[in-house]
């Protein structure tokens, strides 16, 4: 008889059905039962808190004083919590937000006694193929999963699953579920029932005979009598015993080692709904909230994070806890229900609540760099009509794009210089855009009284593009405005207007009637058409899938031709405004589109820019209709029956017709359609011509007929759960809720992305392309300063330098050290690489773990620092001290 292992275990969703604050009322109760239970009953041996450390920060927020007695369980292994913070989705989220949600929930883990040292992911919908290389990096011997894996595919429950370069762990598939055994019946005689059906299903996907019985599910108590119940069952004759997940893994592994198992090899990602459901439209679900995230995210790792780190080593300060805050915001709204946007409304509610959280944060988090060096720089050269523009680039390299500042300024004549004189031309934009007064720009940006004034009209709101080639890697430059000077320099640049079109040394953009983009590439002489079509097409689905409607027909919103405005034109930037206005079915009743028509409006600004290979876009959607999807479609000149996109921690192949899937007949959750998500890019993989998408915020994608490359700009549903989808038949997911919101009617939803066309040489200049314009240069006129030596600053600061055939994924403050922690990441495209890192010559630098822990010290050759043999889709962390 093989040997059973039931693990007490729950999976809290933090908020799903519930807000956080209702679900801690239950949460309390839980930890309440659950202390006493693991604390006076000798047999209750181990409780598993669902890998992640959120919700008990949650409940001692309420009992503080329960710290002593959680900890004690955690340090005597009886309570196993970690590594996470927050149980996220695992692919909608950056690789670097993943790994500091893993930092975090370990550490605080470990300050209560002990992290559990494998990864949990029981509940995220479809596995990541960088999953394995993550949790090595945090230093996990292990992984629990569920979603996403086939027994067509696994012959076993345990298996070794590869990852990037040449990690691998050992794999412990959830054979029936999470959840598949809430909890014991009081009824020994059911217990007894159960057995005898469960036993031989996990005996089938247990080689070993080693069973596993996850003894709970969502939000259940654990049961009073599951110690006496597994006594009993050890009377009658079961092999059983109560087990948590670190020792049930060793358990297996030995098994296997003794039966001489060679455990089967499993690569890649997993999104098979054969045993439970994956749920593809979850990517577009409320896509306002994901434009959001991404926005954030990118901001905390990629600009504040380092601009907090040039101002330390400049002698700046800023306590690495309070930073932690606001990543903390960030993985709550990245729990896996909460960022799918799978909740009812309020929920959702609750998620806009943090994002106005995260906008006062972060921009205050911006804002004390500027500050700090308005109060540091030596200003006193500077005249009573001269005051400064700051702008920092927190990318390690220099950069060739263009910065934007919003100024509201006295005087309309006024001349940028850098410190020895030296004009730096600027370009006055047409177009103003609407920037915030909210507090957060008091001072900065747009203060009170500025603005006041504007109203009144002795002061001008101004906006300037500035060429950023001048600007050091990594770091600051200084600007004087210079009031009263007037010059005729301006920004030099290679765009010429043409008739509905533009064209630079690299581009040539022909604005069709329709709206439709014709574009040749001038390094290969190839011409793209049909780019930038929307198409619109009902959906049936809810807030967890995309599902088609009956008969339904997609409409080509292209024809509909568009009003056509030039609205910037200089030597720097060509853009057009395309609008479109449209009607579309109103809603989706029994599965059909109805007759009536509700008015749809696209606002999409098309650009060229100086020097540049990318056409960008800014577009906007004004919904007014209910159950149905917008896309923008880019049609390739080449096909290719596989696409190549960007995952966390480099490229991901894929096929566009997913193959070799489960059928609905024959017992499949769902029939699962190719949507899939990326970071920044997506493109054919074909060895021809680049044409790729890069994106700041949307992240669903699909491919049509080998060739045609779609975003997902607009998902509008109206149910949280929806039974008897085309796709997905039978109960619904979640529950069979209004949920308004996700509707997103009579809201504008913006969305920003680009073209790049290139060689098939230029991938890893792609890449960095896709880096830069998701990194935009920060910058802040500033009038109220001191005019004085302060610290005696420089106007212009680099604080590192890195070598552009690889990405830097974080600069930041380390957790338990005035050091600093740099990470680097390969994602060129290069197999294998020695990396050059310039820092400054008094520094020293180490090699060292996720966790910041040392490893071996790297030589700083004056200045120059080689980190070795960096291999293709890995990065390296290293410690600057």
């Amino acid at each position: 008889m093989s040997k059973i292992h039931f693990i007490p275990h729950v999976h809290w969703d933090r908020e799903w059905l519930r807000s956080t604050d209702s679900s801690r009322i239950k949460l309390v109760y839980f930890y309440d039962r659950l202390i006493e239970m693991l604390e006076n009953d000798p047999q209750m041996k181990y409780f598993t808190f669902d890998g992640q450390t959120a919700a008990l920060e949650d409940y001692l927020a309420i009992k503080p004083f329960q710290k002593d007695r959680i900890s004690q369980l955690v340090k005597n292994r009886k309570l196993f919590i970690g590594p996470w913070y927050v149980q996220p989705d695992m692919i909608i989220p950056s690789g670097e937000a993943l790994l500091r949600n893993l930092l975090v929930g370990s550490k605080y883990a470990a300050g209560l006694g002990h992290c559990m040292n494998v990864g949990w992911v029981p509940d995220a919908f479809g596995q990541n193929k960088i999953t394995p290389y993550l949790f090595k990096e945090i230093g996990m011997k292990g992984i629990f999963a569920w979603r996403g894996f086939d027994y067509d595919v696994l012959d076993d429950s345990l298996f070794m699953w590869q990852g990037n370069g040449d990690a691998s762990l050992p794999t412990v598939h959830f054979a029936l579920g999470y959840g598949h055994y809430r909890g014991f019946p009081e009824d020994y005689e059911e217990v007894k029932k159960d057995m005898t059906d469960f036993i031989p299903k996990l005996e089938a996907r247990y080689q070993d005979q080693e069973v596993l019985f996850m003894l709970g599910s969502d939000y259940a108590f654990p049961r009073k009598h599951s110690s006496k119940t597994i006594e009993q069952l050890q009377k009658d004759g079961y092999d059983c015993i109560m087990n948590n997940p670190e020792d049930y893994l060793d358990t297996l592994l030995n098994a296997a080692k003794k039966n001489h198992h060679q455990l089967k090899i499993y690569q890649g990602e997993a999104r098979s709904a054969a045993l439970g459901r994956i749920h593809a439209g979850i990517t577009s679900t409320r896509i306002d909230i994901k434009n959001a995230m991404r926005h954030y995210e990118t901001m905390m790792a990629k600009v504040i994070e380092p601009m907090i780190s040039i101002s330390r080593f400049q002698g700046g300060y800023c306590d690495q806890e309070l930073i932690n805050y606001f990543w903390k915001i960030i993985f709550k709204n990245q729990f896996h229900d909460s960022i799918y946007g799978s909740s009812p409304d309020s929920i959702n509610h609750t998620v806009e609540n943090r994002l106005l959280n995260l906008r006062h944060g972060l921009n205050e988090l911006i804002w004390m760099n500027f500050r700090y060096l308005a109060e540091s720089v030596d200003l006193s050269v500077l005249k009573e009509n001269e005051d400064i523009l700051v702008l920092f680039n927190t990318l390690p390299y220099q950069r060739n794009d263009y910065a934007f500042t919003s100024m509201i300024v006295k005087d309309k004549n006024f001349v940028l210089k850098r410190q020895d004189g030296t004009i730096v031309p600027y370009e006055i934009m047409n177009e103003v855009k609407a920037t915030s007064h909210d507090i957060e720009y008091y001072n900065g940006m747009e203060n009170f009284h500025d603005a006041g004034e504007v109203l009144e009209g002795t002061k001008f709101k101004v906006q300037i593009k500035i060429a950023a080639s001048f600007l050091p890697p990594m770091g600051y430059e200084v600007l004087k405005v210079c009031f009263h000077e007037r010059t005729s320099k301006r920004p030099e640049g290679d765009v010429v207007i043409l008739k509905n079109g533009a064209e630079n040394k690299y581009l040539v953009m022909h604005i069709q009637e329709d709206g439709t983009l014709s574009v040749t590439n001038k390094q290969t002489q190839e011409t793209y058409h049909q780019l930038n079509t929307f198409v619109e097409k009902g959906d049936d689905g809810d807030e967890y899938n995309y599902s088609p409607c009956i008969d339904d027909t997609e409409i080509r919103i292209n024809d509909i031709h568009p009003m056509i405005t030039c609205i910037e034109s200089s030597s720097i930037e060509v853009k057009y405004r395309l609008e479109y206005q449209i009607q579309v079915p109103e809603k989706v009743v029994d599965h059909h589109r109805v007759q009536a028509l509700k008015p749809l409006k696209i606002c999409s600004d098309v650009s060229l820019k100086a020097n540049s290979q990318t056409i960008d876009f800014v577009t906007k959607i004004n919904n007014h209709s209910c159950d149905h999807i917008v896309r923008v479609c880019f049609e390739d000149i080449y096909k290719a029956a596989e696409n190549c996109s960007q995952d966390q921690f480099g490229t991901i192949i894929r096929q566009n017709v997913i193959k070799n899937q489960k059928s609905l007949k024959d017992g499949a959750t769902e029939y699962v359609l190719p949507i899939y998500a990326m970071q920044r890019f997506v493109k054919l993989d074909h060895q021809k011509s680049i044409m790729a998408v890069l994106s700041k915020g949307p992240l669903e994608y699909e491919i049509e007929n080998n060739q045609k490359i779609c975003l997902t700009l607009l998902r509008s549903v109206g149910k949280f759960g929806k039974a008897d989808l085309l796709i997905r038949p039978g109960r619904s997911s979640g529950y069979r809720m209004d949920a308004p919101s996700s509707q997103l009617l009579n809201q504008t939803i913006t969305s920003e992305y680009s073209l790049f066309f290139g060689t098939k040489e230029q991938m890893s200049k792609m890449i960095q392309i896709a880096e830069v314009i998701n990194t935009p240069v920060q910058t802040r006129y500033l009038n109220d300063i001191s005019r004085r030596e302060n610290l005696k600053l420089d106007w212009s600061y680099s604080a590192i330098t890195l070598d552009e055939r690889v990405e830097f994924m974080a600069l930041k403050k380390a957790e338990n050290s005035e050091a600093s922690i740099f990470r680097i990441l390969n994602n060129r495209e290069v197999d294998v690489a020695d990396v050059e890192l310039f820092i400054p010559i008094n520094k020293r630098c180490y090699l060292c773990d996720v966790q910041e822990n040392k490893q071996t010290e790297v030589e700083n050759q004056n200045g120059k620092v080689i980190i070795k043999n960096l291999v293709s889709n890995t990065f390296v962390t290293v410690i600057i001290e």
